[in-house]
């Protein structure tokens, strides 16, 4: 068993290896792992590239309210957000429902979140977004 293991386990790695190039070669590049979630739980209100809806929901792209408030995002999206919020000058009165994810699908949103619409260099980790759920008002 042992001598089938020390063979099978390198072929092992040149398969995920291959996979992984496969990957590059076909898409042109790894997506980011915040960028699925954000699709699945977010795209549908905020659109697929941060656009929001018009007066209805706020756009992501260079939200000034999110970029201050970056500490509350975790919460924003655990509890949703339930009061008049100004993004870029423009109110917005429409509910945030919250979203039932885990810590680290939070953490990827709000990387990816960060990094596609609010040109901001912050990276989080599911401890730094348990954190602020436990201080969530």
């Amino acid at each position: 068993m042992k001598k089938l293991i020390r063979y099978l386990a390198p072929l092992t790695i040149v398969l995920i290896a291959a996979i992984f190039i496969y990957n590059i070669v076909t898409n042109g590049y790894i997506q980011h792992p915040g960028k699925t979630s954000y699709q699945k739980e977010c795209a549908q209100c905020h659109g697929d590239k941060g656009e929001g809806i018009k007066s209805l929901i706020p756009p992501l792209i260079d939200a000034d309210f999110a970029i201050q408030n970056i500490d509350s995002i975790p919460c924003w999206i655990k509890n949703g957000l339930n009061h008049p919020i100004t993004v870029n000058g423009k109110l917005y009165d429409q509910p945030m429902y919250p979203i039932s994810i885990d810590e680290i699908q939070t953490a990827n949103i709000i990387n990816y979140i960060s990094r596609e619409f609010l040109k901001n260099k912050t990276e989080v980790n599911s401890a730094w977004v348990k954190e602020k759920w436990n201080n969530c008002p």
